[in-house]
């Protein structure tokens, strides 16, 4: 009898039965932000999500409702967890539990209102116009739970593909997929298939490899250029990607001569990656506005690191892996930062007598060294477990406790067990979903530490774009030289200080009696606290 009633008008036994009652309850909320009302309003959009008996536009009408009161509490709270994100107390994992059980639940929700509108449940009519805008929110949603996972380097479940590509199915059958709509307030338009578009190729653009600040950046980059990517029903030469419907599998690079399928779906960068292109070089003129900043808090080099990352791995040649890997158990020690990885590689001080010739190969004179700069040796190593290792890499396991500053783009040194050199290389991957296991890039078997002297500082300060300040601060700074390092379009490669790249800049190798000038001509990468630059050598005159 009960179901026989709600047939003919009856409402839910539910709190937030339709919109009128929710708004009643949901007044009821305490101010400010709350990780426990977030929780509230999370339960609350999986109960009404499971709750048998609501019509679909009463359902759906409640969703927004929740969902709208609990952005107030979701944004502050990502905020709170990104800012704490290497702290990995209980406090910031309880974050991010909360958050990801929201957004799993809310893109659930969303989608349960899809179903009951393609199902044609009571009042479905009345939310066709509503449609494209759900099931957006409903990929947005799970955009977000995706984000948070890449964030702790956890791998995103197989199963978790299979709802998102239904409900893009739905949205083609339907004809949603490519209809505009803004998602929330003050957005751009988006569509179904950008919100898709945008999953897929963050996931593709690996991003185990990238900081979570990168991360972050990269997220907001492809939420603006995703809806310019490529998409297709069959093979087009812009499309290395591909996406199987009906498997409900992670998206894959294009396999070798590839056919169409009903349940196939072809897209690549396309015109996505030649806007980022072009942002690139407003970055590197240094004329990008604060509006295309994605953010104060991103700098220009930091957005030209990111895209290149993007340009390379979304573009039509991926890269692959170079060198075969060897496993093999041994004890590696580790230290992470620029200035005590320069004190324990080899060092050219002031005074030492020693060449540096533009091979970069070091012919010692004497040993009369004369420090720039009299300092104590900074930060204990820590002592990690290798796993496996290849020419220009290795894998290691963190123990517990350790590794708490690891992260992609950690400048780190390497000393291999028994060995008294120090190489340098640079965190690229981290995974945690079975222990901290991370791979790092070795730049340098060879490095050399030296000092470099500023030179044309003054003329050169309207120029310094990558300095917050504005202005050029440095008399002296440090450097290590990477004779070993591939070269960037021929030039020799060496590490600076963060905030010290300008364009063009001379500096001078401080070897004493031997010293060289050098040129700056082209940015590579910003990390934490350190630029990736090619150089190239002075003659006496030049410059």
């Amino acid at each position: 009898m009960l179901d026989w009633i709600k047939h003919f008008g009856g409402k839910p036994d539910h709190p937030l039965r339709d919109a009128q009652a929710a708004q009643e309850v949901l007044a009821d909320l305490p101010e400010g932000v709350s990780l426990e009302t977030l929780e509230q309003l999370s339960h609350w959009v999986g109960s009404v999500r499971d709750t048998p008996g609501f019509a679909c536009d009463d359902r759906l009408a409640v969703t927004r409702l929740l969902d709208q009161a609990a952005t107030v509490h979701a944004g502050p709270l990502f905020n709170q967890f990104f800012s704490k994100i290497h702290e990995q107390d209980r406090a910031t994992r309880k974050i991010w539990d909360a958050l990801c059980e929201y957004w799993e639940r809310l893109a659930e929700g969303y989608a349960r209102c899809v179903a009951d509108f393609e199902h044609g449940e009571k009042g479905a009519k009345n939310v066709e116009g509503e449609m494209p805008l759900a099931l957006a929110r409903a990929l947005r949603a799970a955009s977000m739970r995706f984000k948070l996972c890449h964030l702790r380097y956890v791998g995103i479940e197989a199963k978790a593909w299979a709802p998102l590509y239904r409900l893009y199915a739905i949205a083609e059958l339907k004809q949603f997929d490519n209809v505009p709509v803004v998602a929330h307030a003050r957005e751009a338009h988006t569509t179904v298939r950008a919100e898709l578009q945008k999953i897929v190729l963050l996931y593709l653009a690996a991003p185990h490899d990238l900081s979570p600040v990168q991360l972050e950046l990269a997220f907001r980059i492809l939420a603006r250029f995703a809806i310019s990517a490529e998409w297709s029903r069959v093979p087009q030469a812009e499309c290395n990607f591909v996406v199987y419907l009906a498997a409900g599998e992670p998206p894959m690079h294009l396999p070798a001569k590839e056919a169409a399928g009903a349940h196939k779906r072809f897209f690549g960068g396309g015109q996505a990656l030649s806007k980022l292109a072009e942002l690139r070089e407003l970055c590197d003129k240094n004329i990008l506005s604060e509006e295309q900043r994605f953010g104060k808090e991103f700098s220009p080099a930091q957005i030209i690191t990111v895209i290149k990352h993007l340009q390379v791995h979304l573009g039509l040649e991926p890269p692959q892996r170079r060198y075969a890997r060897t496993e093999t158990v041994a004890e590696v020690s580790v230290v992470h930062g620029l200035k005590p990885i320069c004190q324990r590689v080899t060092k050219i001080e002031l005074g030492s007598g020693v060449s540096l010739s533009e091979n970069m190969d070091l012919k010692a004179k004497t040993a009369n060294i004369m420090k720039l700069v009299a300092e104590e040796i900074e930060s204990t190593p820590e002592t990690w477990v290798q796993k496996d290792r290849s020419d220009w890499g290795l894998g290691a396991d963190i123990p517990p406790d350790l590794g708490k500053w690891a992260e992609p783009g950690k400048l780190c040194g390497i000393q291999l067990h028994g060995e008294k050199v120090w190489w340098v290389g640079i965190v690229r991957r981290m995974d945690a979903d079975t222990g901290l296991h991370c791979g790092i890039r070795i730049f340098s078997k060879r490095p050399v530490s030296v000092w470099l002297r500023v030179l044309g500082a003054g003329e050169h300060q309207a120029d310094n774009w990558a300095s917050s300040s504005g202005s050029f601060s440095f008399d002296y700074m440090r450097a290590i030289m990477l004779p070993d390092a591939l070269k960037s379009h021929e030039h020799p490669v060496m590490i600076l200080e963060n905030k010290s790249y300008v364009p063009g800049q001379l500096c001078e190798v401080m070897m004493g009696a031997h010293s060289r000038h050098i040129k700056l001509v082209e940015f590579l990468e910003e990390g934490e606290d350190y630029v990736r630059a090619a150089f190239e050598w002075q003659q006496p005159g030049k410059g």
